[in-house]
């Protein structure tokens, strides 16, 4: 991406945010830290622009930890970028699918890298994909995640996979797995925190998802491609062929059909989801998930519903257990106040 094209998206982003809104700009790729030098001089951009709005913004990168070093640890410092890493586990788990292009895994690059910066920046976190091939492994990666001491894991499903062979109770004992290690965490007075767990948690709290939770993509989320062309989500760019999910490019504006389109096939139409008992908790208005799935931004596939269902008993099952545990209420507490009500109208800006 070139500089112009990168300082047109913020430009985006901020004439289209409402001004009392916060924004968070992620950086992603493929892998941003090839191009540390533009994504570098964006960061500075958008800090310029938020001293001239006086508008608070919010800087991320999700990068694949081969390329972290001295000099971007301090950068990221300095400006305050928050730092995930995409590792999927432990060894055997990581490299079956994370490797350089001559073959060699890269965990153990990542890992060093990883713990040069748990020990220089705040708040560092993971985020471990995971496919029908190593979902069973989840509670071993997080167990792993946890002797790291990793502050915060993201757990993520590979939407893209074919996850037919994966039954939803196989799910369900999987992440109750998940959640004994959660629970034993804290327990051993390690405070972690995992969106598998807290975010149903909060949930629970809010009873039920509220409206601005739910999926904004076309309205308060975007992706922006090299080219400039522009994305109702990050997830949506792929190889940027200008799809009927390219809303326009940031050189010549929106595509306002388009956008209108994109925005009326957002929410859930699956009629069995009408009467279930825990619709409130469940994540089946994602529109990208739902659209890698089953083709649909508005239609869930099984395996989401199985997923959510599992999370949903395992966050429970966590609640209960750690009731009565101090660190864990003291999380809980800072998890509310730093991550939903300080966010809670955020824009996201993906580029």
């Amino acid at each position: 991406m070139s500089l112009e094209t990168a300082r047109k998206a913020v430009d985006f982003v901020m004439e289209l945010t409402p001004r009392e809104q916060a924004i968070d700009f992620c950086f992603f790729g493929g892998e941003p830290l090839l191009r540390f030098d533009v994504l570098r001089d964006i960061a500075q951009y958008v800090g310029e622009r938020s001293r001239e709005t006086q508008r608070p913004v919010h800087l991320n990168v999700t990068t694949n930890g081969t390329l972290l070093n001295d000099a971007v640890l301090e950068f990221f410092d300095r400006e305050r970028v928050h730092l995930c890493v995409s590792l999927d586990g432990p060894q055997p788990v990581h490299d079956r699918h994370r490797r350089y292009g001559d073959g060699r895994g890269s965990f153990s690059d990542v890992v060093a890298n990883l713990r040069t910066a748990l020990g220089e920046l705040r708040g560092v976190q993971v985020n471990a994909v995971y496919g029908p091939d190593t979902v069973g492994l989840l509670p071993e990666t997080v167990g792993f995640f946890v002797e790291l001491k990793v502050p915060v894991i993201h757990l993520n499903m590979d939407i893209c996979a074919s996850w037919t062979e994966v039954t939803g109770e196989q799910l369900q004992g999987i992440y109750m797995a998940v959640a004994d290690q959660y629970i034993s965490a804290f327990e051993r007075g390690r405070e972690v925190g995992m969106n598998l767990i807290d975010s149903k948690i909060i949930v629970f709290l809010k009873d039920g998802y509220s409206a601005q939770d739910r999926c904004g993509m076309g309205e308060t989320e975007w992706g922006f491609a090299p080219s400039g062309n522009i994305y109702p989500c990050e997830r949506f760019i792929g190889e940027d062929n200008g799809s009927s999910l390219c809303l326009g490019n940031v050189h010549v504006g929106l595509d306002s059909v388009r956008r209108c389109a994109v925005v009326e096939s957002r929410g859930n139409r699956n009629e069995e989801c009408v009467s279930c008992g825990v619709r409130q908790f469940c994540m089946n208005w994602c529109g990208c998930t739902n659209h890698y799935l089953t083709g649909r931004a508005d239609l869930a596939a099984p395996i989401m519903c199985a997923s959510e269902r599992a999370a949903i008993q395992a966050a429970s099952h966590a609640l209960t257990a750690l009731r009565q545990n101090q660190l864990f209420m003291d999380h809980l507490m800072r998890y509310v106040h730093e991550r939903q009500l300080s966010h809670a109208w955020n824009r996201k800006g993906a580029i």
